[in-house]
């Protein structure tokens, strides 16, 4: 029953334009930054315009294997990923309520827990294909400059096993940031304020906290480190020192476990609330 109402929704979310052009949008910036940054090396090829170190430095960005770790931050909580994704949950699971489709799947039996459930697992394969999106765009371009750069992909350099992990972890700090804008969807059922809320949490007022907390000691920088931004940071740590382009040694004062659980729980909670709310929403006016 439950992967019938995932198809439908999937259905539902493939058809609309908003999807295809967040899709079309995002490879379209990951590419042009990158193809930026080429044409930037290209013409200062004789250092006549950067500094040596800048120079290596953008090289080192547009050549495998460490292009991969500038890639990545596309994905992560820090990059594209999660802005595109939050518009999207935002104004899809508003429209619902505009358009009243939750009223008739629900006039066919279909539990709103299952429904609501639903919903939220095809906003993430969604978020999924944008992960796709910026990894082939970005691992293609960069493989094309990586061969015009240096004549070779450096591929006994590469740890796979790593590189995966990185992608994984980056991909794991959009999912909170997906499930509060969902709340406050649902909530409100207004894709304003849902959308809106969301971008202004995840890109002012955490960092507005972060700093004011500074201010308050070191007891209050420790606390402010359990918000998403200050975890989905202790976990990315990881990805700089797994692919070679850094050390982990920089990382916050959350351990990487203590910051995939407190992820796992902003989850939960976040889901938890959404549910709570819908359950008790009166869908028949």
């Amino acid at each position: 029953m439950f992967l019938n109402v995932l198809a439908n929704e999937n259905m539902k979310l493939f058809k609309r334009r908003l999807f295809w052009a967040e899709i079309i949008f995002l490879g379209l910036i990951v590419l042009g930054i990158l193809l930026a940054l080429f044409i930037t090396v290209e013409t200062n090829r004789n250092g006549s315009g950067l500094l040596s170190d800048e120079r290596q430095m953008m090289l080192e960005t547009l050549s495998w294997p460490q292009a991969w770790s500038n890639v990545i931050r596309f994905v992560g909580w820090d990059g594209f990923g999660p802005i595109f994704l939050m518009i999207l949950v935002g104004a899809v699971t508003a429209q619902e309520y505009t358009w009243r489709t939750q009223q008739l799947s629900l006039s066919r039996g279909i539990s709103r827990r299952m429904l609501l459930m639903a919903k939220l697992a095809a906003l993430f394969i969604a978020g999924l294909l944008f992960i796709l999106t910026i990894l082939v765009v970005g691992g293609g371009a960069t493989a094309i400059f990586s061969l015009l750069l240096n004549g070779s992909l450096q591929l006994p350099y590469l740890d796979l096993s790593h590189l995966l992990f990185s992608i994984l972890r980056a991909a794991y700090t959009m999912l909170p940031y997906g499930c509060l804008v969902f709340f406050l969807a649902v909530a409100s059922r207004s894709a304003v304020v849902a959308t809106g809320g969301g971008l202004v949490i995840s890109l002012m007022l955490e960092n507005m906290i972060i700093s004011g907390a500074g201010l308050l000691g070191d007891k209050a920088s420790q606390i402010v480190q359990y918000l998403p931004g200050g975890l989905s940071n202790s976990l990315l740590a990881l990805n700089n020192a797994s692919l070679g382009t850094g050390s982990s040694s920089d990382m916050s004062l959350v351990s990487p476990l203590h910051a995939s659980i407190g992820l796992a729980a902003w989850i939960v909670l976040f889901i938890g609330l959404s549910l709570w709310f819908f359950q008790r929403q009166d869908l028949v006016e």
